[in-house]
């Protein structure tokens, strides 16, 4: 590191220590410098959230972890982190459209970006210091300047309204009846009891994505890998190909919608043929829900978002699968340790599963409350009054 770039992390080192609520925004750049990013946080005592690309940056089993997104898209942690927050420290992220709730947050002056990519500063936030390079080199030096300046800040307090906002987000979730279907936060609870922490989780583009951000928590680096931000459907099968191809010992799982899933199905072929033993949860709803939420919420109706039905246990014959069907809460244990008890076979599974939608994420509420609050009073007003008229006619 050169000796400007050093002065730099000086004074970003005071800035943090100086602070009163410092919090930290943690992005793909930064997933390898982990470590460092849990040893500045636990000195610093700072909440992270992190992108949806960089949620495997911090481990969310640490106390200090706030969740995805900052801002009204937030998961409640998050968001009370980065609302009192006086400097933020971002760390390999280019604050793009789907980590920031469409621009929905809004960032303190102090606020310190590194990147390696030098383009993305003062693009959409303004840095009050921007330091370019690798983020783990910057983390180590950033870390080396923090200890200089004295011992660790007590985090006592963030703590623990981190911990009282996340039981109380995943209690509302437990509290929902998704009456015949499978509750999201039951399922990724037993996922997560069955799943090794080196697993590689591969998500798509879809609600599902959101689900995973805001639910499934991810204890180790690169074990989370998602299409964002270009966000194209069908990313997942793929690339849970490519992704055990890559590390055949692991565990691989891609979590992925049905729209999405129709898109690269036949791809498991590959997986078949080469033994691969990827484990593909559908979340079946004969819809593209991220979309239909979005629309049901200004307009009260949907258009164009409901698909054809398939009969996933022919996609599994077709491509030489295995199939299980999860239907309701009552089979996760069940099902999930049979696909995992077959994955151990060298067997490529499909699991269709019958997921409740009925009730929507942070992010989606987030991102639509944003962004109808940027339309003209006339237009909210036009809106407004015509989803109203549907609900009566209705």
């Amino acid at each position: 590191l050169s000796a400007d770039v050093i002065k730099q992390i000086d004074s970003a080192a005071h800035m943090l220590m100086q602070a009163q609520c410092p919090a930290i925004f943690a992005g793909w750049g930064a997933v390898h410098a982990s470590d460092e990013l849990i040893t500045i946080s636990e000195h610093i005592g700072s909440a992270v959230a992190t992108t949806m690309q960089g949620i495997s940056a911090f481990p969310a089993n640490h106390p200090l972890h706030a969740g995805f997104c900052f801002g009204p898209a937030a998961v409640p942690a998050a968001q009370n982190a980065f609302n009192n927050a006086d400097c933020v420290l971002a760390i390999g992220t280019r604050f793009g459209e789907i980590a920031t709730g469409s621009f929905g947050g809004k960032l303190p002056e102090k606020l310190i970006h590194i990147d390696i990519n030098p383009q993305v500063f003062d693009a959409n936030f303004k840095s009050a210091i921007a330091i370019e390079g690798d983020s783990k080199q910057i983390c180590q030096q950033l870390l080396k300047s923090l200890t200089a300046l004295g011992a660790a800040k007590s985090a006592n307090q963030i703590t623990q309204q981190i911990a009282t906002d996340k039981k109380a987000y995943r209690q509302s979730w437990y509290q929902h009846d998704s009456k015949d279907r499978v509750n999201p936060v039951l399922y990724f609870d037993e996922l997560r009891a069955q799943l090794s922490d080196d697993a590689h989780i591969v998500v798509d583009d879809g609600n599902h994505t959101f689900l995973a951000a805001e639910l499934m928590p991810i204890h180790q680096a690169y074990g989370f890998i998602s299409p964002t931000d270009f966000n194209c459907m069908g990313y997942a099968t793929p690339a849970a190909i490519g992704a055990k191809f890559s590390h055949p010992n692991k565990q691989v799982v891609s979590i992925v919608g049905d729209g999405a899933f129709l898109m690269t199905a036949m791809e498991l072929a590959t997986a078949t043929n080469n033994k691969l033993a990827t484990i593909n949860f559908v979340f079946s709803d004969g819809q593209l829900s991220q979309i239909a939420q979005a629309q049901m919420r200004p307009y009260n109706r949907t258009t164009c978002t409901d698909i054809a039905t398939v009969n996933l246990q022919g996609i599994a014959l077709a491509t030489g699968c295995e199939f299980l069907a999860l239907d309701n809460n009552q089979q996760l244990s069940e099902i999930i340790s049979e696909a995992f008890d077959l994955a151990a076979q060298k067997k490529t599974v499909i699991v269709d599963v019958n997921i409740d939608y009925s009730k929507s994420t942070c992010f989606t509420d987030g991102v639509v409350g944003t962004n109808i609050k940027r339309l003209p009073l006339d237009t909210k007003v036009r809106m407004i009054g015509r989803a109203v008229y549907r609900k009566i006619v209705k």
